[in-house]
């Protein structure tokens, strides 16, 4: 049952994790997630609290008093515990310090770094390891410094810009009002989440597609609270669509590389009676799921939608046609147990052979391939 041990610990946390709470919203609190207690019984606990923690103070303002633990003392001086996932942020995070080192902010990064020290002694993550960037393709952002401190600026001050966007495709540009609101990154380029008021969405814009901000100090509007997970969950990727329900079967054989991994908030695994993983998904097919479902093309058979099945079959077509007019005497092997699954002809093969069709294998689904008309 609960008591009085269970409201001090209560207390004594919300303390320490910074509050500074009246007796009348402890009483509340305490009320609401562990048992209905009075105000009088409330003071009684913050007496002996303070009695067993001097460092718990009461300052008067008005007819209330405001109880906390100053920061000074919020700091324990041992080793605190903490889980293995902290526990490597630590580590993480005293590699990065370091590269601070020779900065105006030195000092003030040292002292940092002593303390974290003491909590993540020794070494376990290599300087060299903090930028080693393996993610092909990363976009170089060198030359686009002073849009990207002024994309920093108007996400600090969550105020409302003038944002000049470039469409690479129509190599057009527009100008749209929005308010930023976090920065991220994915595949090697960074991208501001920005809620666009005509539309009453909130949409990612790469970043080097901005060519220019502009606050707007007099135009008002109320944005809505943002939430990224609730965000990122109608998206897989970066883009937003339609969701379907997609279903996607992953040879046994390459089930390892999938397995325990998070490719969206929504998946469920499961498996066949052969020892294939199915993943459900409820995703947007867009370009951001063909193009990671094409990567893994020899190892994921799509099962649904249909919709997703013929944007994914289009552009294996496509693809596979590109090389039947580039290189017509370059026929695909099926034979999944050798490792040069292409054949190249001799030259003497080369000079004497004219383009033929290529005959594609025989399949149980019947697909109309649609292709759009070039002008």
């Amino acid at each position: 049952m609960p008591g009085q041990p269970h409201r001090l610990l209560y207390m004594y946390r919300k303390f320490l994790e910074g509050e500074v709470l009246t007796s009348g919203q402890l009483q509340d609190m305490v009320s609401e997630e562990i048992e209905i207690v009075s105000r009088r019984t409330i003071q009684r606990d913050l007496r002996l609290l303070q009695k067993l923690d001097p460092s718990l103070v009461g300052v008067e303002k008005g007819r209330e008093i405001f109880w906390s633990i100053p920061r000074d003392y919020r700091y324990p001086k041992q080793v605190v515990r903490f889980d293995t996932n902290e526990l490597l942020a630590f580590h993480f995070l005293k590699a990065h310090l370091k590269t601070f080192r020779g900065t105006v902010i030195e000092k003030d990064v040292e002292r940092l770094y002593k303390k974290i020290e003491k909590l993540a002694p020794y070494e376990v993550v290599l300087d060299e390891t903090i930028y080693w960037d393996q993610n092909v393709g990363y976009y170089d952002y060198s030359k686009l410094n002073d849009i990207l401190e002024k994309v920093i600026k108007a996400t600090a001050t969550k105020g409302w810009y003038q944002v000049t966007y470039n469409a690479p495709k129509t190599g057009t540009s527009k100008d749209i009002i929005a308010r930023f609101e976090t920065i991220f990154s994915y595949l090697g380029l960074l991208y501001v989440v920005a809620y666009i008021p005509k539309h009453k969405i909130h949409v990612s814009l790469a970043i080097h597609n901005i060519s220019n901000l502009q606050e707007l100090p007099d135009y008002f509007d109320v944005a809505p609270p943002f939430n990224f997970r609730e965000w990122s969950s109608y998206r897989f990727g970066v883009f937003s669509g339609e969701i379907f329900d997609v279903k996607l079967l992953i040879k046994k054989e390459f089930k390892h590389f999938f397995l325990n991994r998070r490719w969206h908030v929504s998946q469920v695994e499961k498996f066949d009676k052969d020892g294939n993983l199915i993943l459900e998904m409820k995703v947007p097919v867009g370009v951001d799921l063909i193009n990671w479902i094409l990567s893994w093309s020899d190892a994921i058979i799509i099962l649904e939608p249909p919709e997703l099945i013929k944007k994914v079959v289009n552009r294996l077509a496509q693809a596979l046609n590109n090389y039947k007019i580039m290189f017509p005497d370059i026929k695909p092997k099926l034979d999944e147990t050798e490792d040069d699954k292409y054949e190249a002809p001799t030259e003497e093969k080369m000079e004497t052979s004219t383009p033929k069709e290529v005959k594609e294998p025989a399949s149980k689904y019947k697909i109309t391939l649609k292709s759009k008309k070039k002008s």
